[in-house]
Parts: structure tokens; C-alpha cells; sequence
């Protein structure tokens, strides 16, 4: 299972790369300074790591985070590995969702702080301008699960190690398979990325820009969606996502929940368990 979870990862980055993503870098509507052979290097590298047997969780996501950092020399994929790296130490993929739950609440302090770490070392956009409870880059006295719950007030992935996805399955994943009965795969992961843009604040953009900027976009992708006609939806999807370029607004962290819920719905297809 270990090799087809690597491969199922490495094709749901793979997809994710190459569909229209209003804001976010992608084959043919690139990020001025970003490149996508990065992204695949950095799907390929962190699937190597994270799909490695013998490391823990936490030693995963710190391996993966470090080298794909070192690599590539700037953040392209710390959301995604630190969201995908529990799903990889799953034993028994036909009860997902409980197994998962047990990985995530057995995160010991010492795994729990090569998590933080990982976070720490790779610095994603705007961390810095936060300095309240659950800073990564200040507080020792909490425990993981601790500043995880904390940021799940302003961070979806900090979210996600806090309510076991809950956003990814009840909104991700059943958007993706009501979306693939009336579209092609492609417009059905783009449909996604939007579902998750328009139903929350973008962690991204709320921490480089603030809550009046991820509210406007927020709004702006909830009227998007409402659209029915496809030619319509296609004319509007391609505005947005110059907009959101031309001001170099980019919602990542809807684009590594999107990842994750390709995974998902590869391993879901296979073992059918219960969302």
C-alpha cells in the first residue's frame, strides 16, 4: 500500500498543478518567480521521505519540510506535507477516518516539536507578523496539541490537527464527487479549490494581508461559485485568477487542502470507507 500511497500523492500534486486555480500557481497560469518543475520536484522529494517506513511522523514532516526547503530554496509545499504526512502512517485505510484521528492525538511533545520546527525552519508567508498565544516561533511552554488548537482560530491546516479534517470531509470531499457528475476531472478540482475559498478565510492570505483582504476575496470567490453557465464560470474563473496575480494574492493554503482531498479521494475509491 505504501508504494501505491506514494504514487496516489505524487498524482494528486500532480493534478493539482495543472488545473486553474484563481491566484495560485499552475502549469498555465503561472506565479511570477515560481516555477512548476519545483512543485514536482517537491512532490517527488517529500513523497520519498514521507512514504519512508522506519522515520515517525514528526521526523517525516521535519525531513521532508528541511530538505524541499533546502532544495528548492523557498516554500513551495510545507502545507501540503504537513497535511498529508498522517495519512501516510495509516495501518488499516479501510477505517480511515479513526485511525487518523489516533495518529494525530498520539503526537507525542517530542514529535509534536520536530513539527513545529519543520514550521519554524521553512517560515511560510506572514508567520512572522503573528506574535499572540501559539506563536511558533516564541512559545515553549505550550504542548502541540495546545498551540495546534490555538491555530486552528486563524490557520485551516492547525485546523485540520484539531478537528481530524473535518473541513476537508464534510466540504472538500463531497464537493469533489458532486462536481465530478457534471464536469470534467479538471473543472471539478478547480470547483473545489473555489468551494474552499469561498466558505473560509485563506490562512495565506489572512497572514500576509489581514482579515479585510481574505474577506473581500472570500466574498468574491462565494459569488463566483453561485455562477451556473460554464462558459460564464470559465470567462469569470480567468478574471478572478488575474486579479488575484496581478496583486500577488495567492490562497495556498485552499490549494494544499485541495491536494490533500485528491489523496483522499484516491484512497477512498480503493478501500470505500465512510466520510
Amino acid at each position: 500500500m505504501k508504494v501505491c500511497l506514494k504514487s496516489f500523492y505524487y498524482q494528486s500534486c500532480f493534478e493539482e498543478l495543472r488545473v486553474l486555480k484563481p491566484g495560485n500557481h499552475s502549469i498555465n497560469s503561472k506565479i511570477l518567480g515560481m516555477d512548476h518543475k519545483k512543485f514536482e520536484l517537491g512532490a517527488k522529494i517529500s513523497s520519498e521521505i514521507l512514504s519512508n517506513e522506519n522515520l515517525s511522523l514528526g521526523e517525516s514532516i521535519y525531513k521532508s519540510a528541511t530538505e524541499c526547503f533546502k532544495i528548492l530554496r523557498a516554500n513551495y509545499n510545507l502545507g501540503i506535507i504537513l497535511l498529508c504526512a498522517p495519512i501516510f502512517k495509516i495501518k488499516n485505510m479501510h477505517n480511515f477516518r479513526y485511525e487518523l484521528n489516533q495518529i494525530i492525538n498520539s503526537i507525542s511533545e517530542n514529535q509534536g516539536k520536530l513539527i513545529l520546527d519543520s514550521i519554524k525552519e521553512v517560515s511560510p508567508a506572514g508567520i512572522k507578523k503573528y506574535s499572540g498565544n501559539g506563536d511558533v516561533n516564541l512559545e515553549k511552554n505550550l504542548s502541540f496539541r495546545r498551540v495546534m488548537k490555538i491555530g486552528a482560530k486563524w490557520d485551516r491546516i492547525s485546523g485540520c490537527y484539531s478537528d481530524n479534517y473535518s473541513e476537508i470531509f464534510s466540504k472538500g470531499l463531497p464537493c469533489l464527487e458532486s462536481s465530478r457528475k457534471k464536469l470534467s476531472n479538471s473543472d471539478s478540482i478547480s470547483q473545489v479549490f473555489l468551494n474552499y475559498l469561498s466558505c473560509d478565510y485563506d490562512s495565506h492570505l489572512l497572514r500576509k494581508f489581514g482579515i479585510e483582504k481574505a474577506s473581500k476575496i472570500k466574498l468574491q470567490a462565494s459569488i463566483l461559485k453561485k455562477i451556473k453557465n460554464k462558459k460564464k464560470m470559465a470567462i469569470s474563473m480567468k478574471k478572478f485568477d488575474y486579479y488575484l496575480k496581478f496583486f500577488s494574492l495567492n490562497p495556498g493554503t485552499c490549494a494544499d487542502l485541495t491536494v490533500t482531498t485528491l489523496l483522499i479521494s484516491k484512497i477512498r475509491d480503493i478501500f470505500k470507507f465512510q466520510i
